[in-house]
Protein backbone atom coordinates (compact mmCIF):
# COMPACT_ATOMS: atom_id res chain seq x y z
CA UNK A 1 0.00 0.00 0.00
CA UNK A 2 3.11 2.29 0.72
CA UNK A 3 4.71 3.62 -2.38
CA UNK A 4 8.43 3.91 -1.18
CA UNK A 5 10.00 5.75 -4.25
CA UNK A 6 7.35 8.68 -4.54
CA UNK A 7 4.46 10.67 -2.28
CA UNK A 8 1.05 10.93 -3.30
CA UNK A 9 -2.31 11.89 -1.70
CA UNK A 10 -2.92 8.24 -0.48
CA UNK A 11 -0.02 7.58 1.07
CA UNK A 12 0.09 11.07 2.85
CA UNK A 13 -3.49 10.39 3.87
CA UNK A 14 -2.57 6.93 5.14
CA UNK A 15 0.28 8.82 7.45
CA UNK A 16 -2.27 10.96 8.64
CA UNK A 17 -4.84 8.08 9.94
CA UNK A 18 -2.31 6.42 11.59
CA UNK A 19 -2.48 8.71 14.69
CA UNK A 20 -5.74 7.24 15.29
CA UNK A 21 -3.60 4.24 16.06
CA UNK A 22 -0.97 6.20 18.48
CA UNK A 23 -1.27 9.51 18.57
CA UNK A 24 -2.92 11.94 21.68
CA UNK A 25 -7.21 12.24 21.27
CA UNK A 26 -6.11 16.09 19.55
CA UNK A 27 -3.79 14.54 17.11
CA UNK A 28 -5.86 11.45 16.22
CA UNK A 29 -9.22 14.02 15.26
CA UNK A 30 -6.48 16.30 13.46
CA UNK A 31 -4.82 13.80 11.79
CA UNK A 32 -8.15 11.44 10.81
CA UNK A 33 -10.33 14.87 9.88
CA UNK A 34 -7.10 15.48 7.44
CA UNK A 35 -6.77 12.31 5.89
CA UNK A 36 -10.44 12.77 4.85
CA UNK A 37 -10.34 15.95 3.25
CA UNK A 38 -7.32 15.49 1.82
CA UNK A 39 -8.76 12.47 -0.36
CA UNK A 40 -12.58 13.61 -0.39
CA UNK A 41 -12.26 17.30 -1.15
CA UNK A 42 -12.20 19.56 -4.28
CA UNK A 43 -12.17 23.49 -3.95
CA UNK A 44 -13.80 23.39 -8.21
CA UNK A 45 -16.49 20.96 -7.14
CA UNK A 46 -20.18 22.76 -6.96
CA UNK A 47 -21.05 20.45 -3.62
CA UNK A 48 -17.49 21.87 -2.00
CA UNK A 49 -18.59 25.51 -2.49
CA UNK A 50 -21.82 24.92 -0.91
CA UNK A 51 -21.56 22.89 1.72
CA UNK A 52 -18.03 23.75 2.38
CA UNK A 53 -15.45 21.29 3.41
CA UNK A 54 -17.75 19.10 5.33
CA UNK A 55 -19.28 17.53 2.10
CA UNK A 56 -15.72 15.13 2.36
CA UNK A 57 -17.67 13.43 5.19
CA UNK A 58 -20.52 13.03 3.12
CA UNK A 59 -18.43 11.79 0.71
CA UNK A 60 -16.99 8.84 3.06
CA UNK A 61 -20.07 7.98 4.49
CA UNK A 62 -21.47 7.39 1.18
CA UNK A 63 -18.48 4.90 0.26
CA UNK A 64 -19.21 3.05 3.61
CA UNK A 65 -22.47 2.59 2.85
CA UNK A 66 -22.05 0.89 -0.16
CA UNK A 67 -19.15 -1.00 0.40
CA UNK A 68 -21.41 -2.19 4.09
CA UNK A 69 -24.32 -4.85 2.78
CA UNK A 70 -21.13 -6.67 1.01
CA UNK A 71 -18.78 -6.82 3.90
CA UNK A 72 -22.04 -8.14 5.94
CA UNK A 73 -22.78 -10.36 3.65
CA UNK A 74 -19.05 -11.75 2.94
CA UNK A 75 -18.79 -12.46 6.43
CA UNK A 76 -22.29 -14.08 6.79
CA UNK A 77 -21.20 -16.52 4.06
CA UNK A 78 -17.96 -17.59 6.32
CA UNK A 79 -19.89 -18.13 9.27
CA UNK A 80 -22.88 -20.04 7.74
CA UNK A 81 -21.89 -23.92 9.26
CA UNK A 82 -24.43 -25.97 9.32
CA UNK A 83 -23.99 -29.45 10.75
CA UNK A 84 -24.82 -31.56 7.70
CA UNK A 85 -23.50 -30.19 4.76
CA UNK A 86 -26.44 -28.16 2.63
CA UNK A 87 -27.26 -26.47 -0.49
CA UNK A 88 -26.12 -23.00 0.79
CA UNK A 89 -22.80 -24.33 1.95
CA UNK A 90 -22.34 -26.39 -0.88
CA UNK A 91 -22.51 -23.33 -3.31
CA UNK A 92 -20.85 -21.12 -0.55
CA UNK A 93 -17.12 -23.94 -1.15
CA UNK A 94 -17.96 -23.35 -4.89
CA UNK A 95 -17.35 -19.64 -5.19
CA UNK A 96 -14.15 -17.74 -6.18
CA UNK A 97 -14.70 -14.52 -5.12
CA UNK A 98 -16.92 -12.62 -2.32
CA UNK A 99 -19.52 -10.73 -4.64
CA UNK A 100 -20.07 -14.26 -5.11
CA UNK A 101 -20.15 -15.65 -2.25
CA UNK A 102 -22.63 -11.98 -1.17
CA UNK A 103 -24.75 -13.12 -3.96
CA UNK A 104 -25.51 -16.77 -2.78
CA UNK A 105 -26.16 -15.19 0.57
CA UNK A 106 -28.45 -12.77 -0.29
CA UNK A 107 -30.55 -15.28 -2.48
CA UNK A 108 -31.14 -17.49 0.50
CA UNK A 109 -31.79 -14.08 2.77
CA UNK A 110 -34.72 -12.95 -0.20
CA UNK A 111 -35.96 -17.06 -0.37
CA UNK A 112 -36.50 -16.78 3.56
CA UNK A 113 -34.02 -19.54 3.80
CA UNK A 114 -32.37 -19.58 7.53
CA UNK A 115 -28.43 -19.61 8.07
CA UNK A 116 -26.94 -21.83 10.26
CA UNK A 117 -25.25 -18.95 12.42
CA UNK A 118 -23.00 -19.54 15.64
CA UNK A 119 -24.24 -16.01 17.54
CA UNK A 120 -27.25 -13.75 18.08
CA UNK A 121 -24.87 -10.74 16.31
CA UNK A 122 -24.66 -12.72 13.57
CA UNK A 123 -28.56 -13.22 12.99
CA UNK A 124 -28.96 -9.72 14.01
CA UNK A 125 -27.24 -8.95 10.98
CA UNK A 126 -28.57 -11.19 9.17
CA UNK A 127 -32.06 -9.68 9.85
CA UNK A 128 -30.57 -6.23 8.75
CA UNK A 129 -29.64 -7.49 5.21
CA UNK A 130 -33.05 -8.64 4.64
CA UNK A 131 -34.07 -5.47 5.69
CA UNK A 132 -31.37 -4.29 2.79
CA UNK A 133 -32.33 -6.37 0.41
CA UNK A 134 -35.94 -5.70 1.09
CA UNK A 135 -36.11 -1.74 0.38
CA UNK A 136 -32.43 -1.35 -0.57
CA UNK A 137 -32.85 2.71 -0.93
CA UNK A 138 -34.37 3.58 1.90
CA UNK A 139 -32.45 1.27 4.17
CA UNK A 140 -28.99 2.43 2.86
CA UNK A 141 -29.95 6.02 2.82
CA UNK A 142 -30.64 6.02 6.39
CA UNK A 143 -27.53 4.22 7.16
CA UNK A 144 -25.58 7.20 5.06
CA UNK A 145 -27.24 9.49 7.13
CA UNK A 146 -25.85 7.94 10.32
CA UNK A 147 -22.58 7.69 8.96
CA UNK A 148 -22.92 11.20 7.52
CA UNK A 149 -23.82 12.24 11.30
CA UNK A 150 -20.50 10.70 12.50
CA UNK A 151 -18.38 12.27 10.21
CA UNK A 152 -19.41 15.48 10.74
CA UNK A 153 -19.48 15.33 14.50
CA UNK A 154 -15.66 14.51 13.75
CA UNK A 155 -15.52 18.11 11.45
CA UNK A 156 -16.80 19.69 14.49
CA UNK A 157 -14.77 18.35 17.00
CA UNK A 158 -11.62 18.94 14.64
CA UNK A 159 -12.49 22.69 14.65
CA UNK A 160 -13.01 23.11 18.29
CA UNK A 161 -9.12 21.46 18.43
CA UNK A 162 -7.49 23.17 15.13
CA UNK A 163 -9.64 26.75 15.92
CA UNK A 164 -10.67 26.88 19.43
CA UNK A 165 -7.46 25.58 20.73
CA UNK A 166 -9.39 23.09 22.97
CA UNK A 167 -8.10 19.53 23.47
CA UNK A 168 -10.28 18.80 26.20
CA UNK A 169 -13.98 18.73 24.66
CA UNK A 170 -16.42 16.35 26.25
CA UNK A 171 -17.04 15.01 22.59
CA UNK A 172 -13.87 14.50 21.68
CA UNK A 173 -14.06 11.02 22.73
CA UNK A 174 -16.83 9.28 21.75
CA UNK A 175 -16.25 10.95 18.53
CA UNK A 176 -13.30 9.48 17.58
CA UNK A 177 -14.31 6.21 19.20
CA UNK A 178 -17.08 5.77 16.43
CA UNK A 179 -15.28 7.49 13.62
CA UNK A 180 -12.05 5.44 13.84
CA UNK A 181 -13.49 2.13 12.80
CA UNK A 182 -15.81 3.47 10.23
CA UNK A 183 -12.38 5.29 8.65
CA UNK A 184 -10.23 1.93 8.64
CA UNK A 185 -13.41 0.73 6.89
CA UNK A 186 -13.79 3.95 4.60
CA UNK A 187 -9.84 3.93 3.69
CA UNK A 188 -9.82 0.33 3.24
CA UNK A 189 -12.32 0.77 0.53
CA UNK A 190 -10.29 4.03 -0.99
CA UNK A 191 -7.20 1.89 -1.29
CA UNK A 192 -8.22 -1.45 -2.61
CA UNK A 193 -10.53 0.85 -5.09
CA UNK A 194 -7.10 2.75 -6.12
CA UNK A 195 -4.43 -0.66 -6.24
CA UNK A 196 -7.16 -3.43 -7.60
CA UNK A 197 -8.96 -0.23 -10.79
CA UNK A 198 -6.73 2.41 -10.64
CA UNK A 199 -9.60 4.81 -8.89
CA UNK A 200 -8.97 7.87 -7.06
CA UNK A 201 -10.73 8.66 -4.18
CA UNK A 202 -13.00 11.15 -5.90
CA UNK A 203 -14.08 9.10 -8.35
CA UNK A 204 -14.98 6.37 -6.16
CA UNK A 205 -16.98 8.61 -3.87
CA UNK A 206 -18.92 9.45 -7.53
CA UNK A 207 -20.01 6.23 -7.97
CA UNK A 208 -20.93 5.36 -4.75
CA UNK A 209 -23.20 8.51 -4.50
CA UNK A 210 -24.32 7.27 -8.02
CA UNK A 211 -25.35 3.76 -6.98
CA UNK A 212 -27.73 4.97 -3.73
CA UNK A 213 -29.66 6.57 -6.10
CA UNK A 214 -30.21 3.95 -8.72
CA UNK A 215 -30.05 1.26 -5.85
CA UNK A 216 -33.45 -0.45 -5.69
CA UNK A 217 -34.22 0.84 -9.33
CA UNK A 218 -34.26 -2.27 -12.00
CA UNK A 219 -31.70 -0.92 -14.15
CA UNK A 220 -29.50 0.26 -11.44
CA UNK A 221 -26.84 -1.80 -9.41
CA UNK A 222 -26.96 -5.36 -7.03
CA UNK A 223 -27.06 -4.75 -3.18
CA UNK A 224 -23.63 -6.56 -3.93
CA UNK A 225 -22.00 -5.20 -6.57
CA UNK A 226 -23.10 -1.21 -5.65
CA UNK A 227 -18.95 0.25 -6.09
CA UNK A 228 -18.24 -1.81 -9.05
Amino acid sequence: MYAVNRSDRLDEALELASQLNSGTEASAVSGAWAAIESLLFHPGDKADVEEGRAVSADRLAGIIACSWPQAELTTLGYKHKPLQPDQISKRLKSCRTSVERCEVVAEALVAGTPLALPSYNDIAAAERMRAVLRAPHGQLMDVRHVFQGVFRRLYRQRNIVMHGGSTAAIALDPALRTAAPLLGAGLDRVVHGRLSRGIDPLELAARAENSLALVGDPLGPAVTRLLE
